[in-house]
């Protein structure tokens, strides 16, 4: 919610480009990603490739952008006439934020979470390459499963994850 904060009250040199920065992991294919990670991730002092970490850093900046618009729509349609009363009466800003703006961007927030939970869960092209033997995901196994020629559990399993 902080790039979003920044993007909806504030104006700053390189504002556009940051907005670029923040939503370009949708314009990346998966597979790239998937790549990139990899490569970036496999040397010291960062070996994170075949740990649950890198599982969730890659979903985290994948599903950026998600959260970046869902929270940037929330604050524009926010009057920041609502923080200036809450600082008048003399609360600090965590304070403001915490009792007031979040409870009005809770519906946004809760939004991109689902989905961006559900695009996570039910993707393949970018995990495809992170997965080990110790941590698989559900995906990768109902496409091991659909290899084994066991349909009966990737179709019980794909029935879920739908």
């Amino acid at each position: 919610m902080l790039i979003p904060y920044l993007l909806a009250r504030t104006q700053f040199k390189g504002q556009s480009g940051f907005v670029f920065a923040a939503l370009l992991a949708f314009a990346i294919p998966g597979t790239v990603l998937g790549v990139s990670y990899i490569l970036a991730f496999n040397v010291p002092p960062f070996e994170l490739t075949g740990t649950a970490l890198i599982i969730v850093i890659c979903f985290v900046f994948r599903n950026l952008p998600v959260g970046v618009r869902a929270g940037t729509a929330a604050f524009k349609q926010l009057d920041s006439a609502l923080d200036e009363t809450s600082l008048m009466f003399r609360t600090n800003t965590w304070q403001t934020i915490r009792y007031v703006v979040l409870p009005l961007l809770k519906p946004a927030l809760i939004t991109a979470l689902v989905y961006s939970f559900v695009r996570a869960i039910t993707t393949v092209s970018t995990v495809i390459f992170l997965v080990t033997a110790e941590n698989e995901l559900a995906t990768t196994y109902i496409i091991g499963r659909v290899g084994n020629g066991d349909y009966g559990v990737a179709l019980a399993l794909c029935t879920v994850l739908k």
